[in-house]
């Protein structure tokens, strides 16, 4: 929202799948008139739609577990001309950097007081732009192709083999194939370590959300959606001592899923 209108009160969705939470927030912006806040079901299958029909300036949403980038970046796409904020007790220096490159606007910290909450709403209505979020100290940027992005996010939800090649239409065979590269390309020790960077950049929640307002519920590609176009790894030299590990044990580790 522009800064010079002042035609009608911010329209400010605010999403929490915490009752206690919802009340606490209307209780504040109760005496602030130039807020119109609009709840959301927090059956979170009906967000995207409900934030389409809102015409929001802001979309302040509780990072709860089973918000995901693909879900962030449909809320996005939804609404793009209103302010996405995050709100959660924290955030990984990863995933902010990746929220930020789909276009949340700003983070917001449970622990704020509410004089602190409010002012950064209010500058955020103002048009206030928060500041760049650079990638984390002491890390290196690995760029992922789209299928190398459904293969993190997958397995960060914890699939195996077996389910990961259903879930992106796939031989289990091929889906080996693919694992050992990744593996490689990254510097990564096994399947769970892949899974921690992904968490880390992508705070994957509930394994079955698509992030089109759907679940998981057949074998369609479609279902696994391509969000990270790269992975930030910290401490990039520990990383490269894992590159060269023999492809022996890479395919040990395959072996075993």
């Amino acid at each position: 929202m522009k800064q010079s209108d002042q035609s009608r009160p911010v329209r400010l969705v605010l999403y929490t799948d915490d009752s206690v939470l919802s009340l606490g927030a209307l209780t504040i912006f109760a005496p602030m008139p130039q807020f119109q806040v609009l709840v959301a079901d927090p059956v979170l299958s009906e967000l995207v739609p409900f934030v389409e029909q809102s015409s929001a300036d802001i979309v302040l949403v509780d990072l709860a577990p089973e918000m995901t980038l693909g879900l962030i970046s449909t809320l996005k796409k939804a609404a793009p001309q209103a302010r996405l904020v995050l709100w959660a007790r924290s955030f990984s220096d990863e995933m902010r950097y990746q929220a930020r490159q789909l276009g949340v606007t700003a983070f917001l910290h449970r622990s704020l007081s509410r004089e602190d909450f409010c002012n950064s709403l209010i500058a955020l209505a103002g048009g206030e732009d928060s500041a760049a979020v650079p990638a984390p100290a002491h890390s290196t940027t690995v760029s992922l192709t789209k299928r190398e992005s459904q293969l993190v996010t997958l397995l960060s939800q914890g699939l195996k083999n077996k389910e990961i090649a259903a879930c992106i239409g796939i031989t289990e065979g091929t889906a080996r194939i693919y694992l050992s590269k990744l593996f490689a390309k990254i510097g990564a020790r096994d399947r769970f370590e892949v899974a921690v960077f992904g968490l880390k950049n992508e705070y994957c929640g509930q394994a079955s959300w698509d992030g089109q307002n759907a679940f998981v519920t057949s074998s369609d590609e479609g279902r696994a959606r391509p969000v990270l176009k790269s992975l930030v790894l910290v401490e990039p030299q520990r990383r490269r001592g894992y590159a060269r590990r023999g492809t022996s044990a890479v395919s040990a580790t395959l072996a075993g899923e």
